[in-house]
């Protein structure tokens, strides 16, 4: 696990906010699955942020594609929206609530999670940003960024392109600004290519790996 996604994992640090871009075609689930095999792998919590049942959506394409999906079940839950029981649900909070003050958040955040820095997938929020006026964008992404560097968390917002680029394109240059890290997932025929575009630890910038659903199945990392 020392050279390819593993070793970019590694080199992302607790307090990171890190923006995971994809195209709507490229299966975004399958690089869920490799931060859940990484987490295994690790010995690290992954606690799975669930903006209107985003997590559902990609249990169901995950069993589609034939993976054992038990091993995500078990993950920790925050469900914000949305009406799906899926996964380990440990907190719950409105769409408005989340949305407009972050404080809300916290306080069902620190009831979840451990010590240890947790892998903290954040799946959806983009979904929100169409039916939000400018001011409450604004505010959210200064809610994004007050994030970035507490060090009980690596926050990976998976953020699709397309819809952000349709609904508010104003959002992207904001986030990749103020985010931390950037990774871009993306499919090339059969396979899935992780690239780093922007990191703080400059021995993965740059960094480009290509995988095989079959490794990806594996757990290889």
């Amino acid at each position: 696990m020392g050279r390819g996604v593993g070793k970019i994992l590694d080199n992302i640090l607790p307090g990171e906010t890190v923006l995971v871009e994809y195209e709507a075609y490229s299966s975004p689930e399958l690089f869920l699955e490799l931060l859940r095999a990484y987490s295994e792998q690790r010995g690290k919590v992954m606690l799975v942020d669930d903006v209107v049942d985003t997590f559902s959506e990609y249990i169901t394409r995950l069993k589609l594609m034939g993976f054992d999906v038990d091993p995500m079940l078990s993950a920790s839950v925050i469900k914000i929206g949305g009406s799906k029981e899926v996964g380990n649900v440990r907190g719950r909070l409105e769409v408005d609530k989340y949305w407009l003050d972050f404080k809300y958040y916290d306080l069902v955040y620190a009831k979840t999670v451990s010590e240890e820095p947790a892998l903290n997938p954040v799946l959806g929020i983009y979904k929100l940003f169409g039916l939000s006026s400018e001011h409450e964008l604004i505010r959210l992404i200064r809610n994004i960024a007050s994030f970035v560097g507490r060090g009980s968390r690596i926050a990976y917002y998976f953020i699709n392109t397309n819809v952000v680029d349709a609904a508010a394109p104003v959002m992207l240059p904001f986030l990749e600004e103020i985010s931390s890290s950037i990774l871009r997932w993306s499919r090339e025929g059969r396979n899935y290519r992780l690239e780093v575009v922007k990191a703080c630890e400059e021995e993965i910038l740059g960094e480009s790996v290509v995988m095989e659903m079959r490794k990806i199945k594996e757990g290889v990392l």
